[in-house]
């Protein structure tokens, strides 16, 4: 299934319009309203290490089990 395995994100049913001109709030008449769209959102899924992440959690996870780069600063050292 399309569902993330850590914070269960899956598919959503949205709907949406666009503005027509003619449409009822732009002085038009009813019957030339905007239509009503029907439409399917799926999160960005990714496979990682045998298990499905979305974009947000793979990064979390990543961050989590890389180590973090150090940057290594040399001290000068005056001769005595």
């Amino acid at each position: 299934m399309l569902i993330c395995d850590v914070c269960q994100k899956g598919k959503k049913k949205i709907s949406y319009s666009r503005h027509k001109k003619g449409s009822s709030g732009a002085g038009g008449t009813w019957a030339l309203r905007a239509p009503i769209y029907k439409k399917i959102q799926r999160p960005n899924l990714h496979s990682y290490q045998g298990m499905k992440f979305c974009t947000k959690c793979l990064r979390a996870v990543k961050s989590a089990i890389l180590p973090q780069k150090q940057e290594i600063v040399e001290i000068p050292t005056s001769p005595a």
